[in-house]
């Protein structure tokens, strides 16, 4: 490879860098971008977290689940809702498909717990 020799007779690697760099921006991009998605993904599972939670001691208390789908579509809109009752608990599970730049669907889900009445 036959190199050019600049003013000063020494090989000339100007402009390398600036090709480096285009070659590698689209996959730093790419990174930044699903890393970022990624954060979202977590504010969104806390948002479940506290709205899970909140069902389920109402629901303790004595609400109707009416009311618990009421409040989960004020703060979560398109989120699904289950409730699970046992002996002594109620529990609350919220979940909803999230779509992440392109990729497969993520399913996020949350399930917490209250006990009924107070008990």
């Amino acid at each position: 490879m036959l190199r050019r020799l600049s003013k000063g007779g020494v090989a000339s690697d100007a402009g390398t860098v600036t090709a480096e760099l285009a070659i590698a921006m689209p996959t730093v991009a790419l990174v930044i971008a699903v890393t970022l998605s990624g954060f979202g993904l977590q504010v969104e599972r806390m948002k479940f977290v506290a709205v899970a939670a909140s069902a389920a001691r109402a629901l303790g208390r004595g609400e109707t689940p009416a009311e618990a789908q009421v409040m989960l579509a004020e703060i979560a809109p398109k989120a699904e809702f289950e409730i699970d009752y046992s002996e002594n608990h109620i529990c609350a599970t919220v979940s909803k498909k999230i779509s992440m730049l392109g990729l497969q669907d993520f399913e996020i889900s949350e399930r917490q717990c209250a006990r009924k009445m107070g008990l």
